[in-house]
């Protein structure tokens, strides 16, 4: 009977698990007595069972309850419902997918209980551009991705995921590489070129070295590298110079706009500003430390001014105190005597004596208790004058300092617009054509671009003397 028992508690809890899952298996621990009856026990189970999806289709998708405007709803890395179409067709064409890009795809997936994400591995990966436009992703097939920013592609990947595989997923796309610019012609160095972002005209030409012979591009290379160097310590200088001027107001912070700062932080490097603020907030400190040590030592001086004044009030109280008395016996004492006092001194005489003595000794410590008095006074004010001459120095040299550093901008400032025209001149965009290539859908785009024009990934850039060209437009119309 006991096995029978046994065999029974395991059905039901294989009918635990299968029914209600593992994570439900604690609610159910309180209720086994009441689960006893196994009819009962299938009739509270039943409704745990999940209903049966039907397959999604695009349609589906697009008129289910899952929408938000025009947009669908997908839950986020932290399971709550965001709008999934992050598309942006304004940004610059050069984030817009073209032939040849390689893409990197993640993604992500709730567990069962909808409180974590993890990634799916097997849906993941990198995957190339096509010269078609289209990427092949595994489970799903080819969708079409030229010709469309890079986050214009992951609603498209979550609509199919959902669609064809039945899978709710958030995914995030970035670009793990791009096509290289070619560069052919008239150019010291013709070859592709690795696509960096914001690449101009003008930096491409400078990297194949166009214009001018082989001597003029090894100089083009050299100024251009020297010009590097100059705005290198001309961002220096600047940096040096807001520290100085913020030094001398005495401030905490850099007084920099945030576009300068970002300036500065992208030539220098990201931690020069922040060494820089923590040379100012050392001087500040210093400063203050400089000033509590002054105020802490002429605090001592007015404490030794204000016990010599205190000992000199007291002997001339005791001075002005004996003289008083001295004044008061001399008149009675020849009053007294008239004359007639004989060889024996009396009392009062003897009296009069002593007190003129000690006057005399009060007269000697009076004056040497005024001397100490003058002595800290003029201490206090030689340690005014002191402080007030190295605040003066302090601030000449900070504006020497703020002068030169400025003499020095101007300097690196002419020498860097000496370069800017020495660039002009060799090898000047007057003297060249420069076409591109760029492919558009199924079509190729040729167009003419100037020296600040940016570039795309995969453009074929020509470059041509205007002499070469006028010669080859003549013998177009000859033939």
């Amino acid at each position: 009977m006991l096995g029978a028992m046994m065999s029974k508690a395991g059905i039901g809890l294989a009918a635990l698990l299968a029914l209600g899952g593992i994570e439900r298996l604690p609610s159910f621990a309180g209720r086994m007595p009441e689960l006893l009856d196994w009819q009962a026990f299938y009739d509270q189970t039943r409704p745990l069972a999940l209903p049966v999806q039907p397959a999604l289709t695009l349609a589906s998708r697009q008129a289910g309850p899952g929408l938000a405007g025009d947009h669908p709803l997908r839950p986020g890395l932290r399971g709550e419902m965001v709008p999934g179409d992050a598309c942006d067709r304004d940004v610059s064409h050069a984030d817009w997918i073209v032939p040849g890009d390689t893409i990197t795809l993640r993604v992500f997936v709730a567990v069962a209980s909808g409180s974590e994400r993890f990634e799916r591995r097997d849906l993941s990966g990198t995957f190339a551009v096509d010269m078609g436009g289209q990427i092949a992703l595994p489970g799903i097939g080819r969708l079409p991705a030229a010709e469309r920013p890079l986050a214009c592609l992951e609603t498209p990947v979550v609509t199919a995921l959902e669609s064809e595989m039945g899978i709710i997923a958030t995914v995030t796309a970035t670009f793990a590489s791009r096509p290289a610019v070619l560069i052919r012609g008239s150019v010291i160095a013709p070859g592709s070129y690795d696509y960096t972002p914001n690449l101009t005209v003008a930096a491409l030409l400078a990297k194949a070295g166009a214009g001018g012979s082989s001597a003029d591009s090894i100089r083009r290379r050299a100024l251009d590298a020297r010009g590097q160097e100059l705005r290198s310590l001309h961002a220096d200088l600047l940096l040096k110079s807001a520290r100085l001027s913020a030094q001398r107001r005495g401030a905490q912070a850099l007084d920099l706009s945030q576009a300068r700062r970002d300036v500065l932080r992208n030539t220098l490097g990201p931690d020069r500003i922040d060494s820089e603020t923590a040379v100012l907030i050392a001087a500040q400190q210093e400063r203050a430390l400089r000033r509590a040590r002054d105020a802490s030592t002429r605090a001592d001086l007015e404490a030794v001014l204000d016990m010599a004044l205190q000992r000199q009030n007291l002997v001339r109280h005791r001075f002005d105190a004996l003289s008083h008395q001295r004044d008061a016996l001399e008149p009675e004492l020849a009053k007294a005597c008239r004359g007639r006092c004989g060889p024996v001194r009396r009392y009062d005489e003897l009296r009069l004596d002593s007190l003129s003595n000690r006057l005399s000794d009060l007269d000697l410590t009076l004056q040497d208790a005024q001397t100490r008095v003058t002595q800290a006074r003029h201490a206090i004010v030689s340690h005014d004058r002191s402080v007030a001459l190295s605040l003066a120095e302090a601030e000449n040299t900070q504006a020497r300092a703020i002068a030169e550093t400025l003499g020095q901008l101007n300097a690196l400032e002419a020498q860097i617009a000496a370069i800017e025209s020495q660039i002009l001149d060799l090898g000047g965009s007057a003297g060249r054509i420069v076409r591109v290539e760029r492919q558009r859908g199924g079509d190729i785009v040729t167009f003419d671009l100037q020296d600040n024009d940016p570039l795309l990934p995969g453009d074929i850039v020509t470059v041509t003397r205007a002499d070469e060209a006028q010669l080859a437009a003549a013998k177009g119309r000859d033939q």
